[in-house]
């Protein structure tokens, strides 16, 4: 009886070890299987597409400074114009530029423009110094005779006055070209070269929330349009939160416009649970979010968590083909329409449940400026301390997804350690047909942080392109337990553990015949 008691014990052991060891190997590989996150902002400059002038490609570059614009911290703000041949880069002298400045998306002639006058500017290169303020438009400077034209000073600068940039939301930028060349070689206005330009100024929200006794400020940065009834909703139950804002779903107006809606929400990282987590849900009208179009940024603010929610127009589109089909579904089953859903657009936002404190080695990165992303993967999988890795990157258009592949990209490397110690720096890197890959040595196991600097695009028998430049940041983990790794590193502890089983019981078998404890 005592020996079946033994018996009976040392197998329940091994099932006790079994259990233990697998929630053991689920617990520590099961963060490297959740989705992989990366961080961007907002598009700051930008060259519109060239338009045939005669032998010349008349492109329009646009410029705003500061880059990142909001209505908490309203200042004086610098938008650049240049005229130049998109052939030789070749900056066009004596322009006179006519600037439509209107809110929103919308191009209806009856919307009254904030802004509509001509400036011209001797060398091609014109500079608006915007100053935000309420009442009527002033512009300050002298106006050429023939042309009515504001002129700007030797530096190119003409001070403008007035409601533009004043409130946070969407501008709408209408620039047409007057005259090139000398101040008498005036457009036919249905010739004349035609560019948009929109810029956002970011709505600022500041919310203090009570949560389990604890008082938690969160930022809402919205730049596209305000919020629906400047509200941001939070349940505690799962630590979410809601808003909303107008928004039109038609599909044509999107087709023809260029659209990217930016919302950033800024979490005191020591909100337990929340804001000290580096993977989220996100969604808007329902539909999740992820890859570059949602970015986790712990870089920027030493004590916030932001996420940015980065929408371009593939997304949009998407989105709204969604939309319009449950609006359709909806019509048909009810027998009338319902516009509930097409007016706004709804941003959901909550930790994931499980292992959200692990970071993970981020393969799809986005410039500070969102004019390139990257997609980064790291041979061998895991990565070894101590041992030549290599990096693989590839540079693509944000809009398009396409590879930049007509053009090699100038960037520099830099890996820190975790204390924003540099440990890795290469320079004057080019990635030919945007695509490279570099070998590198990792110290030691850590997570580090990885920092590309573009620095330039460069195409055969054009300039070099700077309007693209910004700074790529992500994670790299060392070591780092690929999905693939894991299920197979964890079926065969499964597997192993079962074979020292039945060894175990082959062998206690043999120690203890069975008619020796039967009852």
């Amino acid at each position: 009886m005592l020996k079946n008691q033994n018996i009976h014990l040392t197998l329940s052991s091994f099932v006790v070890i079994t259990l233990l060891l697998i929630s053991f190997l689920t617990y520590v590989v099961s963060p490297y299987l959740l989705s992989q996150k990366a961080y961007a902002d907002g598009l700051t400059q930008e060259n519109l597409p060239p338009a045939s002038v005669g032998n010349r490609q008349a492109s329009l570059f646009v410029k705003v400074n500061p880059p990142i614009l909001t209505t908490d911290n309203r200042q004086d703000a610098f938008m650049q114009f240049r005229l130049f041949d998109a052939k030789n880069n070749e900056t066009i002298q004596h322009v006179t530029y006519e600037i439509t400045v209107t809110k929103g998306t919308s191009s209806s002639t009856n919307q009254k423009p904030l802004l509509e006058d001509f400036f011209h500017a001797h060398n091609g290169l014109l500079t608006l110094k915007i100053q935000p303020a309420e009442g009527p438009v002033t512009v300050y400077g002298q106006q050429d005779p023939f042309q009515n034209a504001w002129v700007a000073d030797p530096g190119g600068i003409i001070s403008v006055k007035g409601p533009v940039l004043l409130e946070g939301g969407l501008y709408h930028f209408h620039v047409e070209i007057f005259a090139i060349d000398n101040d008498r070689n005036i457009f036919i206005p249905e010739n004349a070269p035609k560019y948009d330009s929109y810029l956002s100024v970011g709505d600022i929200y500041h919310n203090n929330w009570n949560y389990q006794n604890h008082s938690y400020n969160t930022t809402l940065v919205s730049y596209y349009d305000k919020i629906s009834n400047d509200k941001i909703n939070f349940d505690p139950m799962n630590q979410s939160f809601s808003w909303s804002m107008p928004f039109n779903w038609s599909l044509p107006r999107l087709q023809q416009q260029p659209i990217f809606v930016h919302e950033e929400m800024r979490l005191p990282k020591s909100w337990k649970g929340l804001g000290d987590n580096t993977q989220f849900n996100a969604s808007v009208n329902g539909q999740p979010l992820s890859g570059r179009s949602l970015a986790i940024d712990p870089f920027s603010f030493p004590d916030a968590m932001v996420v940015h929610y980065l929408i371009n127009k593939n997304d949009v589109l998407r989105i709204a083909q969604q939309v319009n089909a449950m609006v359709t579904n909806n019509s048909n089953t009810s027998g009338a329409k319902t516009n509930t859903t097409t007016n706004v657009m709804q941003f959901s936002l909550s930790p994931l449940t499980a292992s959200t404190h692990q970071i993970a080695t981020s393969s799809d990165l986005v410039t500070n400026t969102g004019g390139i992303h990257a997609a980064v993967s790291w041979s061998p999988n895991p990565l070894v301390p101590k041992t030549q890795s290599t990096v693989n990157i590839s540079f693509y258009d944000p809009v398009t997804s396409t590879p930049l592949s007509t053009s090699n990209i100038k960037y520099d490397m830099t890996i820190l350690d975790k204390n924003d110690h540099s440990v890795i720096t290469k320079q004057n890197l080019i990635a030919k047909n945007a695509t490279d890959t570099q070998t590198v040595t990792f110290p030691s196991n850590d997570i580090y942080q990885v920092q590309l600097q573009i620095k330039g695009l460069l195409k055969t028998g054009q300039a070099e392109d700077l309007t693209r430049n910004g700074l790529v940041r992500g994670y790299v983990v060392v070591p780092e337990f690929p999905s693939t790794y894991a299920t197979v590193f964890i079926i065969s502890a499964i597997f192993g553990i079962i074979i020292i089983l039945q060894r175990s019981r082959k062998k206690e078998e043999q120690d203890y015949p069975k008619h020796e404890y039967r009852l």
